[in-house]
């Protein structure tokens, strides 16, 4: 994953990089200026963002049959 990957998948996800470092625990100032437009980003970001928009998605199915469950 490219930079501009990184920022197309964070903005579909709702997410800022400033957003995307508070939940992953990393460095605002380290994603800024160490993931650069032309070099591959940490691998582990990929994972990380596939299992977040999962995440997401089974949240809102909860949210859905909750009221149903008793």
């Amino acid at each position: 994953m490219t930079r501009l990957e990184f920022d197309k998948k964070i903005k579909q996800l709702g997410l800022t990089r400033k957003t995307f470092a508070d939940i992953s625990k990393v460095s605002y100032s380290g994603i800024s200026t160490n993931w650069k437009d032309d070099k591959e980003i940490p691998a582990w970001v990929e994972p990380f963002l596939y299992y977040y928009e999962k995440s997401l998605v089974l949240d809102e199915i909860s949210k859905s049959i909750k009221p149903f469950i008793k």
